[in-house]
């Protein structure tokens, strides 16, 4: 039987789909581009924020309503992922054209789900992890590799506890084997992921031990993570990225908002000032690290004083990049039982006053790189002919023009222009075929 899968949402998403690939291959089936030739369609869903959870039940709609092509019948609907787990039996009752509904424990048992036939939700949680399984690589030469799973942390204003359950951390050595086969099979680019990396245990195995064996194990790949949670980033995995050299000099540390009323009414175990002392702790050890974040705008309660000292933390850090987004209710959690809802007219202005201003921010830090030299991982072609993507230690994509390099090389570039967060370079030498 021919699948084809899409995923919505984040990297442990579209890791998830490589995932349901290799459980599907590894039972006969094949995969295919092309949704209207395939006897299967599964999404991976996002449920974080509501537009992500509005555009995947759009695409199932359209998906399972508007097609009666093939001679057999319509495709097996299947929608994964955090929305299915969030929704259950409910979405049966809402889209008549969906068969299966399985939520992110609940992988292993697609095979026979499909083959059974029935309109049935399968959203247990389970203790466990898919070690064993191998994933159906998407996307050479970067590799995702997932080190734990669910989230202990339960900010107010978030779903992924309940749709991902609580922390489960997968066994070092696991973790390490398959790393070392993506670094033997030419992978350039290595992304650790997990709801919260830093805390990741097992035994005796903390998160900066498992940093610097993942690096020692692929000395020829670069080694990123995510996601980092302030409360929990301590010295021992600075000094570990400090010392180990292909562990990269990015960071992804979501400050969510620079007011500490907020930041207690969401939950989140810090301060404004304690997260600027580990963001002061990042660039004392490594000066050229490349820093991006997350913030919320509007969260409820938030005061045009609260919202202020965002953009005060904003200007005062000055990341290269960040992820902004305006508060979007998730049911259930407990952010939606709070007082002084913001108007939603007032989150959109303080989600775009803090776009205009982040993008400030990028195009300057951007262009300080004009003239230099840097090392780039090439990963394949870009949108446009004749041209080919890569990207910079600091996760920047770098588009290189009338260049045929192979993807998994590692070249030098010099920054010819800059536009945002997209830089254009041209190649100074090869430096690993």
């Amino acid at each position: 039987m021919k699948y084809y899968i899409n995923a919505y949402g984040c990297q442990m998403n579209v890791h998830d789909a490589e995932i349901i690939s290799g459980i599907l291959e590894s039972e006969g089936f094949s995969s295919i581009e092309d949704h209207e030739s395939a006897d299967i369609i599964l999404l991976v869903s996002c449920a974080v924020r509501e537009h992500a959870e509005t555009r995947v039940l759009g695409r199932l709609s359209q998906l399972g309503g508007g097609w009666r092509g093939r001679k057999s019948g319509k495709p097996l609907m299947v929608l994964c992922g955090c929305v299915a787990q969030e929704h259950g039996d409910s979405l049966l009752e809402r889209f008549r054209d969906l068969d299966l509904v399985v939520g992110p424990d609940c992988y292993r048992d697609l095979p026979r789900l499909i083959r059974a036939s029935e309109r049935i939700s399968a959203v247990d949680f389970r203790e466990g992890d898919y070690t064993g399984i191998e994933p159906a690589r998407m996307d050479f030469p970067r590799a995702y590799v997932t080190i734990m799973r669910g989230c202990d942390n339960f900010c107010s204003y978030c779903i992924v506890p309940y749709v991902r359950g609580r922390e489960y951390s997968r066994k070092n050595d696991s973790i390490l084997s398959e790393i070392e086969r993506l670094s033997e099979s030419g992978y350039g680019e290595i992304t650790l992921l997990g709801q919260n990396v830093n805390s990741y245990r097992d035994g005796e195995t903390s998160f900066p031990q498992l940093l610097r064996s993942v690096a020692l194990s692929a000395p020829g790949s670069w080694i990123r993570f995510v996601t980092s949670h302030p409360k929990d980033l301590g010295n021992e995995t600075v000094r570990v990225m400090a010392s180990e050299q292909n562990i990269c000099r990015y960071f992804h540390l979501p400050f969510q908002s620079g007011s500490d009323a907020v930041l207690k009414m969401m939950n989140r175990g810090y301060t404004a000032r304690e997260y600027l002392e580990r963001i002061g702790m990042l660039r004392e050890a490594m000066p050229d690290i490349v820093l991006s974040t997350d913030v919320i705008a509007g969260f409820p309660g938030e005061s045009e004083e609260d919202f202020q000292k965002t953009v005060d933390l904003l200007e005062e850090v000055r990341f290269d990049n960040a992820f902004l987004f305006k508060y979007s209710e998730r049911s259930g959690t407990a952010a939606c039982s709070l007082e002084n809802s913001i108007p939603e007219e007032q989150r959109l202005a303080r989600l775009n006053h803090l776009q205009k201003l982040q993008r400030i921010i990028t195009v300057e830090e951007s262009g300080k790189l004009l003239g230099r030299i840097l090392r780039v991982l090439i990963t394949g072609p870009a949108k446009k002919p004749r041209q080919q993507a890569s990207r910079t230690e600091g996760n920047r994509m770098v588009i290189l023009e009338n260049t045929d390099f192979s993807p998994g090389s590692f070249v030098n570039v010099k920054i010819t222009r800059a536009d945002g967060w997209t830089h254009f370079g041209e190649p100074c030498g090869n430096l690993k075929s």
